[in-house]
C-alpha cells in the first residue's frame, strides 16, 4: 500500500509540473502585484524559457527534480542578509557582487518563486557554459559573465525582444553588424551560440575599456552607452552603478541586481534545494558538414528519419527552416549518429521539390513588416527611438501623423519593424524584396514560379489601439507590368529560361537582374521576369 501511495504522489507531482509548463514556469501573479519592479524582468524570462528550445522533450526530469521544483517557500531553507552577504564574498568573481535591497527581491524570486526556471537554466548551463567560458577566457573577460544570458534570454537562442534584440546574448542588429555577426533572409548569426558569444564578448570588452567598471558595463550593455553617460552626468560625474541607478531607465535599474541574484542562486542552487534538469545529451552530440545546396530542414529530417524540431534545435541560426545555398558550403550541424546517413543520401537530400514553396513563404514573411506600439519613456527623443528600432525619424512621423519631432512621456508610437533589414538581404534577393505580397501564378509551373502583386504590408503584431490603421499606400497593379520570380534550377541557362516566357530575351533578363549581369547564373538564384 505504501508503494502505491508513493507512486500516486509522484504521478500527481509530475502532472502538476507538466501543467505548469503550459502557461509559464510557476507564475505568481499576487507576488508581482506587490513587486512591480520585478515584474518585467521575470515575466520576460518566463516567456523566453517556455519556448520551442526549452520544452520538456529536450529535458529529462526525474521524480526528485520535480519534487525539488514543487517545494513551497516554507519548505526551502532561508538565509539572513548577513549569511548571504558572507557567502556572496566567497564566490570567485571579478564582477563586484553586492547584496542590498535592490538585489534581495530578485534573489528571493529566483530561489523561491521561479524554481522551475532556475532548474531549466541549470540544465542549459551544462550545454552552454563550456562554450561561454572558452570564449570569455580567450578575450580575457571575467568568467562569471557566462551568467548574463540567463537574464538576457533564459538560454533561448532564438529569443527576440520587442526592440529586435536577438539570440542568447540579445544583440541588436546594428551591434551584431559592428562585431561581424551576419544576418539575412535565411540566416541570423545572432542566433548562433558561438558567433553570438564571440560578438558579445568583443562588445563587452570594448565597453569595459570605456567605463572600467563591470556593473556600468552591464548597464550600458542593456540600455546603451548613451543612457549610462547621461546618468553619470546627472549623478555629478560619479562612475558607480549604485550611485547612478536612479537616473537609468527602469529596466536597466533592475538589470544589474537581477544578474547578481541569478548568479548567486545558480551558484548556490544546492542551498535552495534546486536540482538541475538533465539535457538530452544526444541532441548536443553534433558534427558539422559543409553542405552546398538549398533544401528545407523538413526534407533533411525526413530523409534521415529524425525530428525536424531537433534539427532546428542544433541549427538555431536558420530563421526559416531553410538551408541556403552558399558557394563555399553552409556549415550544417547534424547529430553525429546521422552524418554517415547524410553523406550516403546526399543526392536524395539535394532533390528537395518543396524548396520552391518554402522560398515563396520566406519572401512573403521577409517583406511583411512587424508592427509594434512603443511607449515613450521620460526625456526620450524621437531620434533615440528611431535609432533603437533601426528606422527613420521621418517614417515614425509619417506612421503616427506627427507634425513635429516633440514627444511626451507615455505617448504611444506605432512602429513598423522590418523583418529583414534591406542592408543585409543577399544579392540574390536584393531586387525582389519590396513592400509586396506574393501570390501563386497558376498560369506557370507552380513549383518554380511566383507572381508579384503590389499590396499593403501585413501587420503581424498589434495592440488593440488603432488596430485597423494602415499607413501603406496602395498602388494599382494595372500601372505596372506583371513580374514573375524564376528560381534557377539545375541545367537552367539564360537562353533556356528566356524561351519559357513570351517576348523575353537573354539581354532583357540580364538588364532586369543586375546581380547576375557580370557573372553566370547559379542554382537557387531568383530572377525577375517582366512580362
Amino acid at each position: 500500500m505504501a508503494t502505491k501511495k508513493s507512486l500516486r504522489a509522484t504521478y500527481v507531482m509530475l502532472l502538476a509540473y507538466l501543467c505548469s509548463c503550459t502557461s509559464g514556469i510557476f507564475a505568481q501573479t499576487s507576488y508581482f502585484s506587490s513587486h512591480q519592479g520585478v515584474d518585467p524582468v521575470i515575466a520576460a524570462l518566463d516567456s523566453m524559457s517556455n519556448s520551442l528550445f526549452t520544452r520538456d522533450k529536450f529535458f529529462v526530469s526525474d521524480a526528485q527534480v520535480v519534487k525539488s521544483i514543487l517545494l513551497t517557500p516554507d519548505q526551502v531553507p532561508h538565509y539572513t542578509d548577513a549569511q548571504i552577504t558572507e557567502k556572496m564574498k566567497q564566490i570567485p568573481a571579478e564582477f563586484p557582487l553586492t547584496y542590498n535591497s535592490a538585489v534581495k527581491p530578485f534573489l528571493e524570486t529566483f530561489a523561491y518563486k521561479r524554481r522551475g526556471l532556475m532548474s531549466r537554466c541549470l540544465a542549459n548551463a551544462q550545454v552552454y557554459f563550456p562554450l561561454f567560458e572558452e570564449i570569455l577566457d580567450k578575450h580575457g573577460l571575467p568568467l562569471e559573465l557566462k551568467y548574463l544570458p540567463v537574464i538576457e534570454s533564459a538560454f533561448n537562442p532564438i529569443a527576440v525582444s520587442r526592440a529586435g534584440a536577438t539570440g542568447l546574448w540579445q544583440l541588436m542588429y546594428t551591434t551584431g553588424q559592428m562585431y561581424g555577426v551576419h544576418a539575412d533572409t535565411y540566416v541570423d548569426e545572432r542566433r548562433d551560440p558561438r558567433k553570438a558569444t564571440e560578438a558579445a564578448a568583443a562588445y563587452l570588452k570594448d565597453l569595459y575599456k570605456m567605463y572600467g567598471d563591470w556593473a556600468l558595463v552591464l548597464a550600458a550593455y542593456n540600455s546603451g552607452p548613451g543612457n549610462v553617460n547621461k546618468a553619470i552626468v546627472r549623478a555629478g560625474g560619479i562612475k558607480n552603478f549604485w550611485a547612478i541607478m536612479h537616473y537609468l531607465p527602469a529596466e536597466t535599474r533592475n538589470y544589474v541586481p537581477s544578474f547578481i541574484a541569478a548568479l548567486y542562486v545558480l551558484h548556490y542552487h544546492k542551498d535552495f534545494k534546486i536540482l538541475p534538469q538533465t539535457p538530452r545529451y544526444d541532441l548536443y552530440a553534433i558534427d558539422t558538414v559543409m553542405f552546398r545546396g538549398k533544401v528545407t530542414l523538413k526534407h533533411i529530417a525526413s530523409v534521415l528519419g529524425i525530428g525536424e524540431d531537433e534539427l532546428q534545435f542544433i541549427n538555431p541560426s536558420l530563421k526559416r527552416g531553410i538551408v541556403p545555398y552558399v558557394e563555399s558550403g553552409f556549415p550544417l550541424n547534424l547529430p553525429v549518429k546521422c552524418v554517415a546517413s547524410f553523406i550516403a543520401n546526399e543526392k536524395t537530400i539535394l532533390n528537395d521539390t518543396s524548396i520552391y514553396y518554402a522560398d515563396t513563404e520566406a519572401i512573403i514573411a521577409a517583406s511583411a513588416p512587424k508592427v509594434i506600439y512603443y511607449k515613450v519613456r521620460k526625456n526620450e527623443t524621437i531620434t533615440q527611438i528611431a535609432s533603437k528600432h533601426g528606422v527613420a525619424v521621418a517614417s515614425i512621423k509619417k506612421w503616427n501623423g506627427l507634425r513635429s519631432t516633440k514627444l511626451y512621456h507615455g505617448q504611444k508610437l506605432k512602429i513598423y519593424l522590418p523583418q529583414t533589414n534591406p542592408a543585409i538581404i543577399n544579392n540574390t534577393y536584393a531586387q525582389a524584396f519590396a513592400p509586396r505580397i506574393l501570390e501563386k501564378d497558376t498560369t506557370l509551373l507552380p513549383d518554380i514560379h511566383t507572381e508579384l502583386e503590389h499590396n499593403e504590408p501585413a501587420e503581424e503584431e498589434q495592440t488593440t489601439e488603432n488596430a485597423s490603421e494602415t499607413e501603406a499606400e496602395t498602388v494599382s497593379t494595372e500601372q505596372k507590368p506583371r513580374c514573375v520570380l524564376h528560381v534557377v534550377q539545375p541545367g537552367d541557362t539564360l537562353w533556356s529560361i528566356s524561351q519559357r516566357y513570351q517576348g523575353v530575351t537573354v539581354e532583357k533578363i540580364k538588364a532586369d537582374n543586375s546581380h547576375i549581369s557580370s557573372r553566370p547564373i547559379r542554382v537557387g538564384d531568383v530572377l525577375k521576369i517582366f512580362l
